[in-house]
């Protein structure tokens, strides 16, 4: 399918979040059904559009298109549904994902609409009484979650935090995030990226996000990590110096001993590579470039990379890179394409 338009997409986004406001209706009729489903068929990006506004407001999962065991549809994480929002912080800057602003400026409409049913579903534990969110800026920020939980953010990391009568669910899609949890037995703390779960109830541990994969390394206390397309299965428990991963769009994950104060070297601005590969420490690098990289093949992907480098200092690193290790980087397509020499 060619990319769409902005325009096109903003489309897309205002009927989303017109036919969650037609089926929340008790008025709903077969007709409105047979039609929203209608829709769904037309584009692929419809019911991926639907569930991301649904998710933003918890509405009820009957709303889902019958139609959409046959489609391509976003998998939606339980708990983690947002509310009213309140931007946090005077360095934040805006969301990265186009498309997430769109619908939270819809779902702030939507949140007018059910207004007055609100108080019902928050003494249902249904919908949040707060949402609060942190945006991402170009440095590392600690901030403060009214629970009295404290997140270190940090680069291009927003979270979206939002606190339910009976849990406390966070959003992160992509990023890094050192969580010190306040323990509450009585409302768990999930964190949820894009495809896993993080679950405790107060802990402290460090959670990396990037299109699909995912590394919690666990500080003090207990979690346990699962992915959302494995329900039901048993999910990673981890006890303080383990860290879980998961591989994009796999299932199960793996356990391994770290050590911590090297995984969490980031919040006194240092990355520390022991000997790994490129392939592994190239998604670490970008956040901090003012150019990413990109990798030719797993020729130079496996080469292997070690040391303590400064964070404000890896565009330098990164130029470097051709002394130290057989490889060429030339630009390309707005980033810096690493090749073996």
């Amino acid at each position: 399918m060619p990319p769409s338009h902005p325009s096109d997409d903003d489309r897309v986004t205002e009927e989303a979040a017109d036919w969650c406001l037609r089926l929340q209706a008790e008025e709903a009729s077969d007709a409105d059904r047979a039609a929203f489903e209608r829709w769904c068929r037309e584009d692929p990006r419809h019911v991926a559009e639907f569930d991301a506004m649904r998710e933003l407001w918890g509405l009820s999962a009957g709303l889902r298109p019958r139609v959409t065991a046959s489609l391509a549809v976003v998998p939606t994480p339980e708990a983690a549904r947002p509310a009213p929002v309140r931007g946090r912080g005077s360095d934040a800057v805006a969301v990265r994902t186009p498309g997430r602003r769109r619908r939270w400026a819809l779902a702030a409409g939507i949140a007018a609409v059910l207004a007055v049913g609100w108080p019902v579903g928050w003494s249902f534990g249904l919908l949040p009484g707060t949402v609060d969110v942190f945006l991402g800026g170009d440095r590392h920020r600690v901030v403060d979650l009214p629970d009295g939980s404290t997140v270190d953010l940090n680069v291009r990391t927003t979270l979206f935090y939002a606190q339910f009568r009976d849990r406390r669910s966070v959003l992160m899609d992509r990023g890094e995030a050192y969580f010190a949890v306040a323990g509450d037995a009585a409302r768990p703390f999930t964190v949820f990226t894009a495809a896993h779960r993080v679950r405790v109830t107060g802990t402290k541990f460090n959670v990396w996000a990037n299109d699909g994969e995912l590394a919690v390394t666990l500080a003090e206390g207990a979690v346990t990590v699962s992915a959302a397309a494995a329900a039901g299965e048993e999910p990673l428990r981890l006890t303080p110096g383990q860290q879980g991963r998961f591989a994009r769009d796999s299932r199960f994950g793996s356990v391994a001993r770290v050590d911590p104060a090297r995984v969490l070297s980031w919040r006194e601005g240092k990355l520390v590579f022991d000997d790994i590969t490129l392939a592994e420490a190239v998604p670490l690098l970008n956040p901090y470039l003012s150019q990413p990289l990109r990798l030719a093949d797993r020729r130079v992907g496996a080469m292997r990379i070690g040391g303590v480098y400064d964070i404000a200092d890896l565009d330098r690193v990164v130029a470097s890179l051709p002394r130290v290790l057989p490889v060429t980087i030339a630009a390309k397509d707005g980033a810096l394409l690493l090749s073996a020499r």
